[in-house]
This record gives structure tokens, C-alpha cells and sequence, in this order.
């Protein structure tokens, strides 16, 4: 079965225009992804506020730059500059804060946020914070496409993250062909450039524009066509089946988590 969402667009951050996918009325989760946003506008009015300090506990959040650059800090003391083609991994745990800031002072500013779940077990892991630069990030490329391998396996290229579990991050670019992957558990196909059809060996078709998203929950063989130039991310992993309590960006298993959650932000112990 494909699902096919529409975007919603936001402000988020201190006024950053957004094209929100998962986390609206639309589509409010997409287990085990809870939030995706695109930043994505030549209007510096648009971004150069930002996403000033803020705080996480108990999910991971990935941000892919395509162009532009962003400034990274946090509070565990990691910094960094986050340019075209670049992807920042972090994994939230216990908690921590951290800004991302534009350094641009025009120009278009085009970038994504996901953010994951983590399992029970992992929620109060110490923070991790990964810089992937775009020169380590693998390519796959045939006549009819070109995959950039941000985490997982197409066709024996392998992303560089290592991940808690399976999860596929492909940013595919057709070129006139199809792109076909077999997946499991959750499947996110959004279009960036130009619009594809997107089919599953149950015989199921939808045809889904620029800005518009998939989503296909099933062991399925996913094929996405397009007769055109076009672009999407592809992002799949396996749910994670157990209790959920959110709060912004909290993510935890109970509401008393959540409360004990909000205190220590408020006392600093983050």
C-alpha cells in the first residue's frame, strides 16, 4: 500500500520557512521517523534565522546539506561548518543542545532534517555527534541513476554511518529509467526534482510530484520510474514497536519520562 502525503509549510526554528513531511496533520509519524523538513529557498529572509540553541533527548536527527552551509555547535563542545553536500549525524541520547546556523549571506540555502527514534535501550546513551563530508559519502552510478549513499547498502555501495539499525538514506537522481530497491518496515520516497511513479510488485501505482512524499509501509520490491530528469530521497528502516510519549523534541517510552525529561532541561543537566 502507498500513501501518498503532501507537504505542509511551516515556520520552525527562529522563522525558517519549511516544507514539513512528517510531524503535521498530514502525516503525524512514520515509525520510526518523526520529523522531516526541507529548508529550501533563495530568499535569505527565509533562513538566516536559523535554528538557534535547542535541546534533544532520546532520537537521532540527520541533516543533509545540498547547498549552502550551516554552522554546528553543542553543548558537549563539538563545532563545525556544515557545507554543500555534507551530512551532520547526531545522536541526541540523554540529551543534549546544539544550533545550526546559516553562514551564508545569500544565495539558496536547500537542506533536509530527519529525525529517527531510538530504542528503549539506547534513549540515555551518551551524545554522538558525526560530520560526514560529501568527499567520503559513496556513489552508485549506471545509465539510469545515480544514488548517493548517505547510510545503508544499494547494490553493494555502503554508506559510512554506522547505525543501530538498518537504515537506508539515498539521495537518487534518474536520469530517464528507474530506480528499484527491495525493502522492509517503513519506506520514505520524497521528490525534490521533477515528479515519478512509484509501483510495487502488488500492483499498486501512484504518481508523486516535486514536494509531494510516498510512503509505503510493507516487505515490498519498490520501483520508482520516471520518463523525465527527476530526484527523491529515499529513506527506509524498520519500525521500532514500543510505547511512545513526545514532547518537541523529546521523544521517550512514558509521560513520566518526558516530565523527568523537561526538569533536567530546566536545571541544566543536560
Amino acid at each position: 500500500m502507498i500513501k501518498v502525503v503532501n507537504g505542509q509549510k511551516v515556520k520552525d526554528g527562529a522563522g525558517v520557512s519549511l516544507n514539513r513531511l512528517i510531524g503535521t496533520s498530514n502525516l503525524e509519524d512514520a515509525n520510526p521517523f518523526y520529523l522531516l523538513d526541507e529548508f529550501r529557498s533563495e530568499d535569505k529572509a527565509d533562513y538566516m534565522a536559523g535554528f538557534p540553541m535547542h535541546p534533544h533527548r532520546g532520537i537521532e536527527t540527520i541533516t543533509y546539506m545540498v547547498k549552502g552551509s550551516f554552522r554546528h555547535r553543542d553543548s558537549k563542545g563539538n563545532e563545525g561548518i556544515l557545507n554543500a553536500g555534507d551530512v551532520q549525524w547526531m545522536t541526541s541520547g540523554k540529551g543534549i543542545l546544539h544550533e545550526e546556523m546559516p553562514i551564508m549571506k545569500d544565495g539558496e540555502l536547500w537542506g533536509y532534517q530527519l529525525w529517527i527514534n531510538l530504542p528503549k535501550e539506547l534513549k540515555m546513551q551518551e551524545p554522538k555527534y558525526r560530520h560526514i563530508s560529501s568527499e567520503i559519502i559513496p556513489m552508485f552510478e549506471d545509465d539510469d541513476v545515480t544514488v548517493k549513499v548517505i547510510s545503508g547498502d544499494f547494490k553493494n555501495t555502503k554508506g559510512v554511518v554506522e547505525t543501530f539499525q538498518e537504515i537506508n538514506y539515498f539521495d537518487v537522481n534518474i536520469k530517464q529509467g528507474k530506480f528499484v530497491k527491495e525493502v522492509s518496515g517503513t519506506t520514505l520516497i520524497y521528490v525534490h526534482t521533477g515528479k515519478v511513479q512509484v509501483s510495487l510488485n502488488d500492483g499498486s501505482i501512484v504518481k508523486v510530484n516535486k514536494g509531494d512524499m510516498a510512503v509505503i509501509n510493507d516487505e515490498e520490491v519498490v520501483e520508482v520510474n520516471s520518463s523525465e530528469a527527476s530526484g527523491f530521497l529515499f529513506i527506509n528502516s524498520n519500525p521500532i514497536n514500543e510505547p511512545i510519549a513526545k514532547y518537541g523534541p523529546f521523544i521517550m517510552n512514558t509521560m513520566d519520562e518526558i516530565l523527568q525529561t523537561i526538569d533536567d532541561f530546566n536545571f541544566g543537566n543536560f
